[in-house]
């Protein structure tokens, strides 16, 4: 369709450019759509124009370079077409596409009707691509594949014979010679990204070194039969690929390939692009430089927003390289981009990513950046691989945060905002048991007054009432009823609140001395009394009462002027129990960033040959091309 309205475009004379020229910037852009086919026709209209209205060519040479693009994309035979070395020099990559596409069945195309040939009032021919055709041929030309020679002929000196297109290792061979040809006709002005090439000539040498490895296998394996049955032993064992050196071709390969630019790397795909990433880097001689290129494919995919490649630039960038590396990543304004990667582009951890910028913020004393980026991990950690213990870790830090800050209505209105609905009255009861422990009662109502419908945090919190007004013989009084009434929910109670004591420091244990020994006075009471709810309770009574004492102890040994120490000092054997959340959590940080092992790409896939045009030094324009995978 598109042959026939530049043809009426030609015959009608339109104004301006030549239709030469017309004809060939209908053919870039036709190849920039990916309609080879339509580059074909036009390049036979662009004959029959040259032949029947005598208008000379004026871009044959970049003309050729389409020509060849179309032909390798459509997996159609160049036979009786010359090489574009004229123009970009393409044409090995162009038979390296037509090898690609003619390695598999392709499905038959429509046979051509011989009643056809009396609507045009001709019999139908076969045409080359140097062939002219009337105006009413080329509205019905159509393209098929037949044999073809070409590639063959061309290549005879590197690689002789005529090999079958299932034999993949003679395939593979012809594929890696044209990419080497097409190191010396590529036109260095005309296409840019050559280093896709040099990937794929490492990706076939990986591939031929497997094919033979296999081959060799089948043999040995056939030989080790042969040899069974005529009772002879043979040896077992199979031959294993040798290891690159740094002076091999793969080798030097790989060491430059790290010199790449970024743009460079890009033009890979990101299977490639790894894969030859986890072979290159052990051949790294500059570690700054190295560096250097991991965060700039970082930052560039962080701008494509493909979040999962992302995950493997940061564990590749941060693998072995330790905290400071993590700063690197987490840190700025490169963490607060990672953080605007949700799951949908493939990225998992920015609850992680946040959880990291929460402690740097309270390295640095910015309690107000660390409450938010606390809250925002436990909002996102459903999202993560550590899912259990991301969300624990995300609350006791949010907790830890907390406790250093003065409840106020603001405080309150902001866990509101941020907080997860399923978190926020265990956030809340943190600072519940906080202000009990240190007799705020001001602070201790406005968390009561600010929880979401919980019958059996409102009934702890009536029982920590009177000890946040300072009122203790209130609090041992309604203790004590309730370790007689209900005690399976007293002693409960009871557990949270020694659980809750060993995690703070020495000077909230101190003032709560006198708790703890009202509490132990009436655990004593109840394991000495057989009848008070049975031999279950009076196990629990005496575990309980056990761990009041060694708090009791470890506050003897403190004198009056000494410094309040941390919880893991005080606590029994200088440990603190599962339920802690006040100290500040020791556990390290999660990284569930984790280098996965690329796999090979495959090896037999085209090249994309995309027409793009730029301004010289001189401002002249280049039809020029980049190569893509």
């Amino acid at each position: 369709m598109l042959g026939s309205l530049v043809l009426c475009a030609v015959l009608s004379g339109a104004p301006g450019a030549s239709n030469q020229t017309l004809i060939f910037y209908n053919a870039r852009l036709a190849g920039r759509e990916k309609h080879p086919n339509e580059v074909l026709k036009l390049w036979l209209l662009h004959n029959s124009v040259a032949e029947l209205l005598r208008e000379p060519p004026v871009h044959e040479p970049d003309f050729l370079s389409s020509t060849w693009v179309a032909l390798g994309d459509s997996g159609l035979c160049p036979d009786g077409l010359i090489d574009d070395e004229a123009g970009a020099g393409l044409w090995p990559l162009a038979l390296h596409n037509w090898l690609v596409r003619n390695l598999t069945a392709q499905p038959p195309g429509d046979p051509m009707s011989p009643f056809d040939a009396f609507e045009v009032g001709k019999q139908q021919r076969l045409v080359s691509m140097q062939d002219t055709l009337s105006a009413r041929e080329l509205q019905t030309v159509s393209f098929f594949r037949t044999a073809c020679w070409w590639p063959w002929n061309e290549m005879w000196d590197e690689v002789p014979g005529l090999p079958d297109l299932k034999d993949r290792i003679g395939v593979a061979k012809l594929m890696r010679q044209l990419l080497r040809r097409s190191r010396s006709t590529l036109a260095k002005d005309k296409v840019v990204q050559r280093e896709v090439i040099e990937a794929r000539i490492f990706d076939i040498d990986l591939l031929l070194t497997e094919l033979k490895a296999r081959q060799a296998r089948r043999l040995a394996r056939a030989t080790q039969r042969r040899a069974k049955a005529l009772g002879v032993a043979q040896a077992t064992g199979e031959p294993a690929p040798l290891p690159y050196s740094p002076s091999s071709e793969e080798g030097k390969l790989l060491r430059g390939s790290l010199r790449w630019s970024t743009q460079a790397w890009l033009g890979l795909t990101p299977e490639r692009r790894l894969f030859l990433f986890s072979k290159a880097k052990p051949f790294s001689d500059d570690a700054a430089g190295l560096a250097r290129l991991q965060l700039s494919l970082l930052d560039a995919n962080l701008a494509r927003r493909s979040g999962d490649e992302v995950e493997q630039w940061v564990a590749s960038f941060t693998a072995g390289n330790g905290a400071v590396a993590r700063h690197q990543v987490f840190d700025g304004e490169r963490g607060r981009r990672l953080l605007e990667l949700d799951p949908t582009t493939g990225f998992r951890e920015r609850a992680v990513i946040s959880l990291h910028r929460g402690v740097g913020f309270l390295e640095v004393g910015a309690l107000e950046e660390s409450l938010r980026s606390f809250a925002y991990a436990l909002a996102h950690a459903g999202e993560s691989r550590e899912e259990d213990a991301l969300h624990s870790l995300s609350r006791r830090w949010l907790s830890y945060v907390l406790s250093r800050h003065e409840t106020t209505d603001g405080l309150i209105a902001t866990l509101r905002a941020l907080v997860p609905r399923n978190d926020y009255n265990a956030v809340i009861e943190d600072l519940v048991w906080r202000a009990a422990f240190t007799a705020d009662a001001k602070s201790f109502e406005l968390c009561a007054r600010s929880t979401r419908g919980n019958g059996a945090l409102d009934q702890r919190i009536a029982r920590l009432r009177p000890l946040a007004s300072g009122k203790l013989t209130p609090f041992g009084t309604e203790l004590r009823q309730a370790l007689a009434d209900e005690s399976f929910s007293a002693l409960r109670f009871v557990r949270q609140l020694l659980e809750r004591l060993e995690a703070e420091g020495g000077d909230v244990r101190k003032a709560q001395a006198p708790t703890l020994a009202l509490v132990a006075k009436l655990l004593s009471a109840v394991a000495a009394n057989a009848e008070s709810g049975g031999a279950a309770q009076q196990r629990t009574a005496n575990e309980l009462l056990g761990r009041a004492q060694a708090v009791l102890d470890g506050l003897a040994d403190l004198g009056p002027d000494s410094q309040a120490r941390l919880p893991r000092d005080l606590a029994p054997s200088n440990e603190t129990f599962a339920g802690s959340i006040r100290l500040a959590p020791s556990d390290p940080l999660p990284w569930p960033f984790a280098v996965d092992d690329a796999p090979a790409p495959s090896a037999f896939t085209r090249l994309e040959l995309v027409p793009m045009e730029w301004r010289d030094a001189k401002g002249e324009l280049v039809m020029g091309w980049r190569i893509e995978e």
